[in-house]
Parts: structure tokens; sequence; C-alpha cells
């Protein structure tokens, strides 16, 4: 091997040992990375002086012989921007590396505004965001989360039905107003990714995260990898049929697809379907009678007050999840499935249902899969946009701005 590729090989295993161990004596990393003490001694200052990732903590208490010289990751004043762009809000934050919450900002998307204003949004979340930011402090870098089908060898978004976008550019039109790396990817994929890199239980290898918004989308994750596809579209689970005698029609133009059964968009039809049956009296006196302000969000108020439709409402769609779910388990027999989006933040009710309902979908051999709630709730895709970023970091992809 070339000795300037061995040697970035042998930074970025360093680099990962300190971020993964938060902090650690240079002997362990040693001990831990199979290199030289020499060896370790001149990756580690350069991570230090070079690069800027790495801190030394100092001298540590010595258990006999020489004390240990400690050092960290170095999160402080280290910053990455995570850009949530949903079709309803646009959520932006700035995090150091270790995704602790320096800034937050949210505005609402105004689908009806169309691309340019869209765009226009994001750069300028982007730029309050860089403002926020401490002077002597480093943006590495941006990343964004899409609701839509990203072709990850051209950057093209395919398809977004949430936002009636094909074949759209994105990376041209943020390269024209933007001086930071970017990077963008599907907002479900990313979400899994989020969870890989910086969810609550570490070394997680097989698992799923299911995107329930006004679509449904699945993020796989295999033996430790984030599963894309061969053009990137892997996980379009509410795609797949789980009614195939029904009248619903998806977006996609097929019959009896989940996304048509389960999503946000299902749950609003069918409180609409209700206001205008007259079977509800909560969800018209929540609506005042006015189909057009039924919304997901609306039924899930109705549940919460008690709303015998609204129940039975979400007890259908948890059943049609639950056959999404176990698709998913059947085939891939992960540890977990988190289950994340908008519709999954309305209390417990969701996933109390499915707990109850999954068995008859799963193999006995499946029945032990946990369905938990995205550990980042609200902030999944933001997180999992700010891991995008720090995946490039690590392997040494980003000098920082």
């Amino acid at each position: 091997m070339d000795v300037g590729l061995l040697h970035l090989v042998n930074k970025k295993v360093v680099l990962e040992l300190i971020n993964h161990n938060g902090q650690i004596s240079r002997s362990d990393l040693a001990k831990k990375s199979g290199l030289t003490p020499p060896s370790i001694t001149r990756i580690v200052d350069e991570l230090i002086h070079v690069d800027g990732l790495v801190e030394s903590l100092g001298v540590g208490n010595s258990s006999g012989g020489r004390p240990p010289v400690i050092v960290k990751f170095k999160n402080d004043n280290n910053y990455i921007v995570g850009i949530d762009l949903g079709a309803t809000y646009i959520r932006g934050c700035m995090v150091d590396l270790n995704a602790n919450f320096i800034s937050e900002i949210q505005v609402p998307t105004e689908l009806n505004k169309g691309f340019s204003s869209i765009v226009d949004k994001v750069i300028k979340v982007i730029k309050k965001l860089q403002k926020r930011k401490e002077p002597n402090s480093k943006i590495w870098g941006i990343g964004i989360g899409v609701a839509g089908l990203v072709n990850s060898e051209t950057g093209i978004i395919e398809s977004s039905p949430d936002f009636g976008w094909s074949h759209v550019d994105l990376r041209k039109e943020l390269e024209k107003h933007l001086d930071l790396p970017f990077f963008y990817d599907n907002s479900t994929r990313l979400m899994a990714l989020g969870e890989l890199k910086m969810g609550a239980k570490e070394n997680q290898k097989n698992f799923a995260v299911i995107n329930i918004g006004y679509g449904i989308a699945s993020g796989l994750v295999v033996e430790g990898n984030l599963l894309k596809g061969y053009s990137g579209f892997a996980g379009e689970l509410g795609h797949i049929s789980v009614d195939t005698d029904s009248e619903v029609q998806c977006k996609c133009g097929m019959y009896g697809c989940l996304e048509a059964l389960a999503s946000g968009h299902r749950i609003a039809s069918l409180g609409r379907e209700a206001l205008l049956n007259n079977t509800s009296e909560i969800l018209k006196e929540l609506s005042a009678n006015n189909e057009s302000l039924i919304t997901a969000e609306l039924v899930a108020e109705a549940v919460s007050k008690g709303d015998v439709t609204s129940i039975k409402i979400y007890d259908e769609v948890a059943e049609y999840l639950c056959k999404g779910i176990g698709t998913i388990a059947n085939l891939l027999n992960p540890e977990t499935v988190y289950v994340g989006g908008g519709i999954s933040l309305n209390g417990r009710l969701l996933f109390d249902l499915i707990e109850k309902k999954k068995d008859k979908y799963l193999l006995d051999a499946n029945t032990k899969v946990k369905i938990l709630p995205c550990t980042h709730g609200d902030q999944a895709t933001s997180i999992g946009a700010v891991s995008l970023v720090l995946e490039k970091i690590l392997n040494l992809e980003l000098t920082g701005v």
C-alpha cells in the first residue's frame, strides 16, 4: 500500500477511536489500534495541530509507571449545520460534533410558493445559523434531509410527491448561494443514519426506521451498513401493497399501498369522512365543522379527548402499519424497528396498538423485535443530516471552513 494512503487509513482509525471513546490515553490508542507509540504520537499531533479535531487534556493519573497523556475529540467550537427540509416545516440546527444543540430555527415551508421560494428559505435558515456561531469557531459543513427519491450518484431528486418535484437538481441551486460544503440525501435514510451514528444504543447493527408523515418510507441498516440500493432508492416501504382489494389510490398511481392506507394523508382523509358522516362530535367541535381544517394532528387531538371514531381511525392505520413492519422484520430480521415522523409524535396510542397487533404478522423468530420511537423525535432528520457531515469529517474528507 502507498505510504500516504496507509497513513490516511491509520489516521482514520485513530480518529474513530478517539471519537468513540470520548477521551482516551495515547497508550490505549496504541493498544487498541495496533500502531506503535511513535506512530500514535505523529498522528495525534497532526489531528490536534493540523486538522483541529482533537485536543489534549494533559497528563492523567498514573496507576504505576509513566502517567498517561489523555486526548479527546474536539467538539467545542466545531459545528455542523443540519437541515430537515420537510413538507410542513424547514427545521435547521447548528450542533457541535457531539450533537449538542447550539441553535435552532424553524420556519413554515409554504409549499404553495414553489421551488425557488423553498430554496430561498433553506438558504436564509442556513445563513442565520452561520451568524450565530462563535467568532473563533468552525462550521465544517451542512447536511440536508429531503423528502423524496434522491439519486445517490447524481444528487438529482428524481421524485418528491410531497413537494411536487420531478428531476430537480437541488445541488445546482444551492451552489449559487452557499460557501460551505453541503450534502443531502433522502430524509428517512438520514434518520436511519442518525440512529446508527448518534442513536441511544451503541453497536446496534441491524435495524429499520419507518418515517410516517404525509408519506411513509423506511431507512434500513444491515450489519452496520446503511442500504441505499442500486440508484439510492432503497426503502420505499410506503409503496408495498398491504391490501390488494383496496380502492384507495396512492399518489404513485397504484392501489392499496401502505402509504395510501396508513399515512398522515390517510388519517386526515378518514377524519374528513367522519365529519361529513357526522360520526364524531369531537372532530366537529375541534374543526368548527370545517372540513378543510381536518388534519392528522387534529385527529390525534380528538384521540387525546377520547373520541371513539378517531381511535378507530388509528386502529385501522395501526393494522396496516403492522403489515408493513411484518414485511421488514420477516425480510431483514432487525433487532429494532424505530418509528418516527409527525404521526409517531402524537401520543402513545399508535405504539400501544402496534404492540398489540404486530405478532400476527411476524414469524415466531421475529416476535422479539422491538418497536420504539426514534431516539431524536422531531429532530431525527436534522440529526441524521448532521450525521451525514460527521461521517465525512471522520473519514477526513473535509477540512472545515
